[in-house]
């Protein structure tokens, strides 16, 4: 990897490169697991921590521009540059099913997320679409939380627990937030009395984490199976929306109705310690191709 640095506005600008070989920015980036990001072709522009990052691929290479200083190692972590998919992708090809996928969906990793704005990210996808949720997201960043500047181009991080908890719910509301503001107004507020650890949950052990996360309001498993897998990387962690659902169903259950915990207990007994890897991947395949596809 390599380094350059420059002063761009009052901020010092850091630029690099990451090899990234079985990597597809794309696929990760617009897969739905992360909100509040922005595409200008090809290049993708938001917050890791407290630090405006811009990242674009070309071939197995990708190269990132920064407001400030960022090690190349944290950006590495949050692109999930750090696992071993080809490893995690012979494993979870279980069948002629996940053959058919895997060979279809390459490079897709599942990013580490920072704690908190996956959890408001999450809380907000409740009964929602994928597009709405982004929008939703990056109308409270701009609404409440921090601006940054990269590339020219002007991020907003979400607010800390701490400043949205002193919000009114019906500002949060106006964002298009719906039913859901008041949920992310008293998560807020639990995390910043400290009710509820949310550093404690990654040491914690996958079923333990879910009982946890479901204290705050509106969070359900599949929510807290979300921020498991997508915030402290429990790749056994198997979210179960409708879409998994579906497929799961007819693939695996002759299209039978089956309870969404039951399937989430199959696919982790079946998948193993990749089961969040493999929903990630029938999620996009279903979205992307179908079934037919």
């Amino acid at each position: 990897m390599s380094w350059s640095k420059g002063v761009t506005g009052r901020t010092q600008a850091v630029k690099g490169v990451l090899p990234a070989p079985a990597f597809d920015l794309e696929a990760s980036m617009d897969c739905g697991q992360i909100f509040g990001w922005h595409k200008d072709r090809g290049t993708y522009s938001g917050i890791i921590g407290s630090t405006a990052v811009s990242l674009r691929q070309s071939a197995d290479r990708v190269y990132f521009v920064s407001d400030r200083e960022i090690s190349a190692g944290r950006i590495a972590s949050f692109l999930g540059l750090d696992e071993d998919l080809d490893a995690i992708r012979l494993e979870i090809a279980k069948d002629a099913f996940m053959r058919r996928i895997v060979g279809s969906v390459k490079g897709l990793r599942i990013l580490k997320q920072d704690v908190w704005p996956c959890l408001c990210s999450y809380i907000l996808s409740a009964n929602n679409r994928v597009d709405r949720i982004d929008k939703i997201v990056k109308g409270i960043a701009s609404k409440f939380g921090k601006s940054y500047s990269v590339q020219g181009r002007t991020v907003y991080s979400l607010p800390e627990p701490e400043d949205l908890a002193g919000c009114a719910e019906s500002g949060v509301r106006s964002c298009g937030a719906g039913f859901r503001a008041p949920y992310l107004v008293e998560a807020a507020r639990m995390v910043a009395l400290g009710d509820v650890d949310l550093e404690a949950v990654r040491r914690m052990d996958e079923p333990e984490g879910r009982e946890v996360l479901k204290r705050f309001p509106g969070v359900g498993d599949k929510i807290a199976d979300c921020v498991q897998l997508f915030a402290f990387s429990k790749y056994e962690a198997l979210p179960v929306d409708v879409w998994i659902k579906r497929v799961i169903e007819r693939v695996y259950f002759h299209s039978c109705d089956v309870r969404p915990g039951e399937i989430r207990l199959f696919g982790q007994a079946y998948f193993g310690r990749y089961a969040g890897y493999a929903q990630e991947y029938i999620y996009y395949y279903a979205r992307a191709f179908g079934l037919e596809g």
